[in-house]
């Protein structure tokens, strides 16, 4: 089994159709969950933050991106589910024994990144196809092997940030008043944003938990 990042530079992202037009609309896309996954396209839940002059509604005159519903926005974004047919995100769909770790993103700063997980021959074929398509300027490989002992990378960075503050902070403990808006204020970060990142921690956790009883 191998983990993989893959990172692009704003510079590398510039000239690629659609994405190069994407940020231009955006100053920020994160990608929180996958709400359905099909053959030709992926739903994703997502928030952004829109460049001033731009509108949400410009999203969907893109070939491979089309806004289905706008959920809530406030200070952080917008969160929207938006349809996903990208070649990127079509050839992680095509190839089974593989997966792509929400959350994940491009932003007008720090370019995109994002991680996947799987056997090895699905991690060469996928990584074959993105090299030829949209060359990545760093690849990052981890082999993982049964046995290693503790093991929490199916926690982001990000996850794993969220889900240590809620603990310090007695979010789980018995009759706590603290709430995920004062954790996301903490953080800088949206309220629905901290929500699905804890969603995810959490489900995440609870997996791993029951396959270490076995």
């Amino acid at each position: 089994m191998r983990k993989v990042l893959l990172r692009w530079k704003v510079s590398s992202l510039s000239g690629i159709d659609e994405i190069d037009t994407l940020m231009e609309i955006c100053e920020r896309i994160e990608v929180l969950g996958h709400l359905s996954t099909e053959a030709d396209g992926v739903t994703q839940l997502v928030e952004l933050r829109i460049n001033e002059g731009h509108v949400l509604s410009e999203i969907s005159e893109l070939e491979s991106f089309e806004v289905i519903e706008e959920h809530e926005e406030d200070e952080g974004g917008v969160l929207v589910s938006i349809r996903c047919t990208h070649p990127l995100a079509l050839s992680a769909v095509g190839l089974s024994n593989i997966y792509v770790y929400p959350p994940y993103g491009i932003d007008s700063k720090n370019g995109l990144e994002f991680r996947i997980f799987g056997i090895s021959s699905s991690i060469r074929s996928f990584l074959e196809f993105v090299k030829t398509v949209m060359p990545p300027d760093t690849v990052s490989v981890q082999t993982i092997k049964n046995g290693d002992g503790k093991n929490y990378d199916f926690l982001t960075e990000k996850q794993r940030e969220v889900l240590e503050l809620a603990v310090r902070r007695g979010y789980y403990e018995d009759g706590s008043e603290v709430t995920l808006k004062q954790l996301a204020d903490e953080l800088g970060i949206a309220r629905s944003t901290i929500g699905e990142h804890l969603k995810r921690a959490e489900s995440g956790a609870v997996k791993k938990a029951v396959n270490d009883f076995n």
